[in-house]
């Protein structure tokens, strides 16, 4: 799974905003499976596999039917797993439930005001962080890397964003 997660968030690390649909299906089904493995954790992979997949899915389609709701759930979908994966260790014992909602409120509101902006920031993150966790690497190092890889996605899709203005007036 760790090759699968590294592969995914280099999509989203570079690609996110520009395949927005897929970023939302992508974070959906990443906060998919952290949710599974903390909730169901007694069902068999494939029924954890199935009900990441589904809420990709959902997240996916949304993003192509209804873009605006796309983009707020993309936020949703990206902030609870960042939230996720940040904030049970810095306050063990904390309900992960509180971390989803707090990090998908405010990538919600994030991605629906700024959108392009939201999504190259939130994809951004999203990608360093499925790129890290997905090896096992000293805590000082790990925080480099995200930090590293993050600036790189989002300098590489910021420029995508901004148009190449010429001055052929020589």
């Amino acid at each position: 799974m760790a090759i699968l997660n590294a592969i995914l968030g280099a999509i989203l690390l570079f690609f996110g905003r520009k395949l927005y649909w897929l970023f939302v299906g992508i974070a959906g089904f990443l906060i998919g499976m952290q949710l599974t493995e903390m909730f169901l954790a007694e069902q068999t992979a494939v029924i954890r596999l199935a009900v990441a997949l589904v809420a990709g899915l959902i997240g996916a389609l949304l993003a192509v039917v209804a873009q605006r709701v796309a983009f707020a759930l993309g936020g949703f979908y990206a902030g609870g797993y960042l939230a996720l994966s940040f904030g049970p260790p810095l306050i063990p014992n904390s309900p992960p439930i509180v971390w989803l909602l707090i990090g998908g409120i405010i990538g919600a509101i994030l991605a629906a005001a700024l959108m392009d902006w939201a999504i190259i920031a939130l994809s951004s993150l999203v990608g360093a962080g499925a790129i890290v966790g997905a090896f096992v690497v000293a805590p000082a190092i790990e925080v480099v890397l995200f930090l590293v890889l993050f600036a790189m996605g989002f300098a590489f899709q910021a420029r995508q964003l901004t148009p190449v203005v010429v001055d052929d007036t020589e």
